[in-house]
Order: C-alpha cells, then sequence, then structure tokens
C-alpha cells in the first residue's frame, strides 16, 4: 500500500465537484452535520452552536485532520459518495500534511468578519478551478490580513491541488531547509510560494509533473517526522 497515491487524483476530482457548492452553503453544511456527526462535531461557533457557513478549505479539513488512517477513509467514502466523484476512494493518507486538531477550520470569529472570510476562502478556491483570476491577489492578502490565514492555506491549496502546490507546514519547511530549499518562517507571497513548489519539483522530484510527485516527497517528511517522535 506504500505507494497508493490515488489521493492526489480523488481530492482534485472531489475539489472540482465541490465548487459547484460554492452558493449552496447551507446544504452542504447539512450533509456534513448528518453524514459524518462524530466526525465534524468540532465545527462550532464560539457559542458551540453549529455553523451557518463554511469554507472548501474546512471542509477537506474534515478529512485531513489528525485522525486515523480508518477515518479518513471513511470520510473520503461519504465525500466520494455525496459529490459523486468517478475517482476511486482513497485509503492512504500518509504525507497528507495534516490540521491541527486544535484549530482546524480556516476562520475564526473574533474579528466581526467572519461572513467576508468565508467569501474570500470560497473565490480563491474557485479561482484555482478557473473560475477567477484573483488566486494571487487573495492569497497576498489574506495571508497578510485574515484571521487564521497563514501557512495553513499552502497546506489546504496542496490538497485540492497537489500537482501545482507543495504545502509549507512545520514539517515541511524544516525538510526543504535541511535540503536546500530555503523556506522563511514568514509567509511567502503568491509568486514566492510558486517559485519554492517548482524549486522543489526541480531539486527533489528531478522535474517530475507526475501526479505523485510532491506527495512522493510529503509522505518522505511524514515518516522522517514520525521516525523523528
Amino acid at each position: 500500500m506504500d505507494n497508493d497515491y490515488s489521493w492526489t487524483k480523488f481530492n482534485p476530482a472531489a475539489a472540482r465537484k465541490l465548487c459547484a457548492y460554492s452558493n449552496r452553503r447551507e446544504e452542504l453544511l447539512s450533509w456534513l452535520y448528518s453524514a459524518l456527526p462524530e466526525e465534524t462535531n468540532y465545527l462550532h461557533g464560539p457559542d458551540h452552536k453549529k455553523l451557518t457557513d463554511i469554507d472548501p478549505f474546512t471542509v477537506f479539513g474534515v478529512m485531513n485532520r489528525h485522525i486515523s488512517q480508518e477515518k479518513k477513509a471513511e470520510v473520503a467514502k461519504a465525500f466520494k459518495i455525496f459529490l459523486k466523484v468517478d475517482e476511486p476512494a482513497p485509503t492512504d493518507f500518509r504525507g497528507v500534511s495534516p490540521l491541527n486538531n486544535e484549530n482546524s477550520m480556516f476562520f475564526g470569529f473574533k474579528d466581526g468578519k467572519t461572513a467576508e472570510d468565508i467569501n474570500n476562502l470560497w473565490t480563491l478556491y474557485l479561482g484555482l478551478f478557473g473560475k477567477n483570476d484573483k488566486v494571487a491577489e487573495l492569497f497576498n492578502q489574506m495571508t497578510q490580513h485574515q484571521y487564521g490565514i497563514k501557512f495553513n492555506l499552502t497546506m489546504g491549496m496542496y490538497w485540492v491541488c497537489p500537482t501545482k502546490y507543495f504545502p509549507l507546514d512545520g514539517p515541511s519547511r524544516k525538510y526543504l531547509n535541511a535540503r536546500g530549499v530555503a523556506v522563511s518562517e514568514k509567509v511567502p507571497t503568491y509568486d514566492e510560494f510558486v517559485k519554492i513548489s517548482e524549486e522543489v519539483r526541480e531539486k527533489l522530484c528531478g522535474g517530475s509533473t507526475a501526479d505523485n510527485a510532491f506527495a512522493i516527497v510529503t509522505r518522505d517528511i511524514y515518516y522522517s517526522t514520525h521516525k523523528a517522535q
């Protein structure tokens, strides 16, 4: 199973299907809570009431937290059915950068801009699939000014576009710096992020554009991190 990188085909396929819910978020949330009650019990506001809105990266985060491989596979299977994804649901997620279970949403409630922040996330997400040309502008704006958005956005972009973007979470930054790909502790601009991703491709993937090129590296990061623990 160690050569199973089927998530790199499934995630982009599911992500494209999810675009259709950009204006059907109540329906999306209703399904999440009913189909995956245990896996979504952390999705609530400060009053502990269920969310009334959600962004696409937080949706994918349900599958990409620190939960068991088996749980992730169950979530993926549910996504496949709901979104009518043709690709087989993956069962191996090693190397898919996981969110911190204590901070698994891409938006917050402290600055009074929750609705605007969620809309920004949807706009950037749709741009990843050619629906607009605002990806670079919003990436720079959000990583500098939007509450709760830092390196986690690079992770979310990797989940849904694993052949274009390389995640810059903590373990990945440490790994890359040790192998000659310089990554600052400051979130890069969008152009810098793309440049870093391409440098990873050239230096660590032999220039490969295969679906699993980045995933092979992130799986090595997974193993090196777990070996050190």
